[in-house]
């Protein structure tokens, strides 16, 4: 049988420098991800869906209003403690979707949808936040803050991206999350828009009743007025015109008048007529 085979241990076999350059490395390694991941912290959310409040109705959501707003509340990791009990953050909100109300046609009815949001510019909120814990008087590494933020400032029911950063050196802490604010949106009208003329009115259209009263009574005055006019005489109308008078030869010769002139221009004629009549029968007896 052939002798047992010895075989040397991958120790022996991998040179030394290049074991220790090996260990260097996964030391580095291990360092700087300890480092970085104790450097940025961690936040806890109490919520991540957070409904509308008013002023004036703390636990409702009835109404869209300019004093509507939302109670964001966090509990913050650091590392470890800071040198100063406040230290400034900075919340940044970067708007994903929002929920929009809209009315698409003339039925009315206020249709509810999610719109994404893109390239939209964020709205950061910077304050301090609290480490001093009261009871005790020290600075902790830890604390619980709370803070809201308004429609005033102009925040929409919708969904936020949420970055906490150390105003200290401009470092995240923890990773980002979405908020989710619930509430109801000013509705948006997008409905076709329908343009309608007035008909025009018919010529046959009856005219109202006091203009109809008013028309009616004219052809009566008019009536009433036509008579008087139809009633004059022919005589008197033709006498305002010039008329000639003919002479026939050996009588007398009459022309027409109207009212009293006709009667006394009658008398005188008879009386005429009378005197020729006598001088006549003189003649004949003479002869």
């Amino acid at each position: 049988m052939p002798p047992d085979l010895e075989v040397p241990p991958l120790s022996i076999r991998i040179p030394v420098s290049i074991r220790s350059l090996f260990v260097i490395a996964l030391t580095l390694l291990s360092l700087t991800a300890s480092h970085v991941a104790s450097a940025a912290g961690r936040t806890e959310w109490k919520s991540k869906v957070l409904k509308e409040r008013r002023e004036d109705q703390p636990n409702g959501d009835e109404f869209e209003d300019k004093n509507g707003y939302w109670k964001v509340e966090v509990a913050i990791y650091l590392p470890k403690a800071p040198d100063v009990p406040h230290v400034p953050m900075k919340f940044e909100f970067q708007p994903e979707v929002e929920y929009e109300r809209t009315i698409l046609d003339s039925s009315g009815k206020v249709v509810d949808r999610k719109v994404p949001l893109v390239n939209q510019q964020a709205s950061i909120e910077s304050t301090d936040v609290e480490f001093l814990d009261s009871g005790t008087g020290k600075i902790e590494a830890r604390t619980r803050f709370s803070f809201k933020v308004t429609r005033g400032q102009g925040y929409k029911a919708g969904e936020y991206k949420v970055t906490v950063h150390d105003g200290r050196n401009d470092q995240k802490v923890g990773t980002p999350v979405t908020l989710t604010f619930e509430g109801k949106n000013t509705v948006i009208h997008r409905e076709p828009m329908e343009f309608k003329g007035e008909k025009k009115k018919a010529k046959t259209e009856e005219k109202p009743k006091e203009d109809a009263a008013k028309e009616g009574d004219k052809p009566a005055a008019e009536s009433e007025a036509a008579p008087a006019d139809s009633e004059k005489p022919k005589d008197e109308a033709s006498s305002d015109q010039p008329q000639t008078i003919k002479e026939k030869p050996g009588g007398c010769s009459f022309r027409p008048l109207s009212g009293s002139d006709q009667r006394s221009d009658l008398g005188l004629a008879f009386a005429a007529l009378a005197a020729s009549s006598v001088m006549f029968r003189r003649r004949k007896r003479a002869a």
